[in-house]
């Protein structure tokens, strides 16, 4: 796919010349994006066998509007990666392409023992718009999730709460229609294609605004699976309350999932912020485990969590315009698995931060809490 791969990215590369040619191709044309530098330490329990990684990552954003009711977007990354991390990861090159993705639009261009530059198009859609409904076909995200960490309803793309680095979180190849009753409710439909038909995930999401909350009703076919959900987002006061269930329903000789989440959260008036989560996965581990390679992070809408039971608290705070911090813990208790995830933040010029994020994973081994390792990040971000 390399030679599409090409085409497309340099549609993108000739559209950031075109957008700044006059000031009436400027308001149907938008172009963003950023370049990053992320610098990372692991190692192990004690604190010793050093692993080190690095990426330089790019990112480029167009968004094109012809006419009035017509919008397509383009939004492509590049990502070298070289160090410790490639070397010691013979499949290193398998687990970068989204699994979601239909067309392989993505193109490795160099891949050494300890060095690889990986490009793919992340968004390429088009979307036509009417005040009453509006349909999108290609590359997308289509975010039906509704709490801040977990989100069961989330079952085209599921994203990695701990990949910090991904913000704009994977998409699906897809086609998505709208209709909107008014301006408290619509509906959704949307179908994800696959090679393996097995895989198509296809559903239907109504939405409305009752009695103060957000409510979102979900059914549809998830892998051959029947799948049904529903979620809501309002307040207790003045305590922020959301929540989402999601259920597969398999046939005689499969077994059946179900996950939910519970979400509280508080904004202080001093700027301080804290919000708190439980999750239930229905096929998460319930006890301790001898091996820490049984517990996975790679998630899907099935499996939210390693564990069984899941809870997870946050507080953010900005202590200076320029300096801001987060602290987010996460504890499975049935599993004894335990993760601090510090982070800080600070504006260093006009478009340019710099981040510091800490992640160290504790669980119980053969009957012994323990860690297991720690990993240590630097990011300086380039916005433009």
């Amino acid at each position: 796919m390399k030679p599409v791969y090409i085409i497309l990215c340099v549609i993108a590369i000739c559209s950031t010349g075109w957008a700044q040619d006059s000031t009436l191709k400027a308001k149907k044309w938008d172009l963003n994006g950023y370049i990053k530098n992320l610098e990372s330490f692991g190692f192990d329990k004690n604190f010793r066998n050093l692993v080190t990684g690095n990426l330089l990552h790019n990112r480029i954003n167009v968004k094109w509007k012809p006419v009035k009711n017509y919008t397509a977007a383009i939004e492509a990354r590049n990502r070298l990666f070289w160090g410790d991390e490639v070397k010691n990861s013979p499949n290193f090159t398998s687990l970068l392409r989204n699994e979601n993705d239909w067309m392989n639009l993505s193109a490795i261009w160099i891949t050494k023992s300890n060095f690889v530059l990986h490009s793919s198009i992340e968004r390429l859609w088009m979307e036509f718009r009417k005040p009453k409904w509006n349909v999108r076909l290609g590359r997308q995200r289509i975010n039906w999730g509704i709490t801040k960490t977990w989100n069961p309803n989330d079952i085209f793309n599921t994203y990695n709460f701990l990949d910090f680095d991904y913000e704009e979180r994977p998409g699906s190849d897809a086609v998505k229609l709208q209709y909107i009753f008014n301006d408290l409710s619509n509906i959704e439909m949307a179908v994800s294609a696959s090679d393996d038909i097995d895989k198509t995930i296809a559903a239907a999401r109504y939405f409305i605004n009752r009695w103060g909350y957000d409510i979102q009703l979900l059914s549809g076919i998830y892998q051959k699976k029947f799948t049904a959900g529903f979620g809501w987002a309002g307040s207790l006061g003045n305590v922020g309350y959301k929540g989402e269930g999601q259920a597969f329903i398999a046939g005689k000789d499969s077994m059946n999932d179900f996950n939910y989440a519970l979400e509280l959260d508080y904004a202080f008036k001093n700027g301080w912020y804290i919000s708190g989560s439980v999750l239930h996965n229905s096929r998460g581990i319930d006890e301790p485990v001898n091996d820490w390679s049984k517990i996975s992070f790679r998630f899907s809408p099935m499996n939210l969590m390693p564990a069984r039971w899941s809870f997870i608290t946050t507080t953010s705070k900005e202590f200076t315009p320029l300096l801001s911090g987060n602290l987010t813990l996460v504890y499975s208790p049935q599993v004894n698995l335990f993760i601090i995830f510090p982070s800080f933040k600070y504006n260093v010029a006009a478009n340019l931060d710099a981040d510091l994020i800490w992640q160290s994973f504790f669980l119980e081994l053969q009957n012994r809490f323990q860690a297991t390792n720690h990993r240590v990040f630097v990011r300086l971000k380039w916005s433009f």
